[in-house]
């Protein structure tokens, strides 16, 4: 007689429906402690968001740059305003440095005026032969994928967009003949008023701003330390004499080491000769 064994049917019968919950119930979800110092952050950063960022972007300031289509030139000049706090900050700091003497004092101060003058020169040389290249293969390729168009098109659009513009100037201002203060309008002009697209207008913004960030900031941050400073650091020591300076300085050390090498030189028959002068 071959008996069954039900036991495992009846454990499954039991907890088949038993479905394990982690609610995290044991886990308080607010802690008394944490709440203080969550409430105050969040109103540190609504009280900036409501008395900074608030004014800042509704600001004469904020719109009038929001509305520029040359807003990649403006933050260059933003940056190099920067730059030329900084830097004035640091050479005035070294001008009053006490542990230094007067020409080491205006040397350093010298090279770093010098840096941020060439610096300055550099970046804006570099962002104005760029302007060009970065029209044609990121900002025209970008905006020609987001309208489903092939760059030579819209490059044609563009045109037709410019000779329109340009009519449009010459009919209300007929006494400019060579049209001297007209500006012929760029990309961004023709997507917010020839394809009233501002969203893509805001994205080529954007874009060159990225341009002028990753520009000024490869040569004052990288750049301007490597290859600007040894020079000025030259021109430096040329203007305040520290190069005559310390080349007397190292005569006169030779002068010193040549004369003990002498007198260790000199035989006992020799001293003693020398000194019974």
């Amino acid at each position: 007689m071959i008996t069954l064994n039900t036991s495992i049917s009846n454990y499954n019968s039991k907890y088949k429906n038993y479905n394990p919950s982690f609610n995290g119930g044991s886990v308080p979800q607010k802690s008394a402690f944490l709440n203080p110092l969550k409430n105050g952050f969040d109103k540190l950063t609504g009280g900036i968001a409501k008395y900074y960022y608030g004014p800042l972007m509704s600001s004469k300031v904020a719109n009038w740059l929001f509305h520029r289509n040359d807003i990649g030139r403006i933050v260059d000049h933003m940056q190099a305003l920067g730059s030329y706090v900084i830097s004035g900050m640091y050479m005035l700091q070294t001008l009053r440095n006490q542990d230094m003497d007067k020409d080491r004092r205006t040397t350093l101060a010298i090279n770093q005026g010098l840096t941020l003058l060439a610096s300055t020169a550099i970046a804006y040389l570099v962002s104005e032969r760029l302007v060009g290249p970065w029209n044609k293969h990121v900002s025209m390729k970008y905006a020609a994928n987001k309208l489903n168009m092939t760059t030579e098109k819209l490059a044609e659009n563009l045109k037709i967009h410019q000779e329109k513009i340009k009519k449009i100037y010459t009919d209300k201002h007929p006494e400019d003949i060579e049209l001297k203060k007209f500006k012929k309008p760029n990309l961004v002009h023709y997507l917010e008023e020839g394809v009233k697209n501002g969203d893509l207008a805001k994205k080529l913004k954007g874009l060159d701003v990225l341009k002028s960030l990753i520009i000024f900031g490869s040569v004052y941050r990288f750049f301007g330390p490597v290859a600007v400073t040894p020079v000025a650091t030259w021109i430096g020591n040329m203007i305040t004499g520290a190069n005559k300076k310390q080349h007397d300085e190292t005569a006169n050390k030779e002068a010193e080491n040549q004369i003990t090498n002498d007198f260790a030189n000199i035989t006992r028959p020799q001293m003693a000769k020398f000194l019974g002068k």
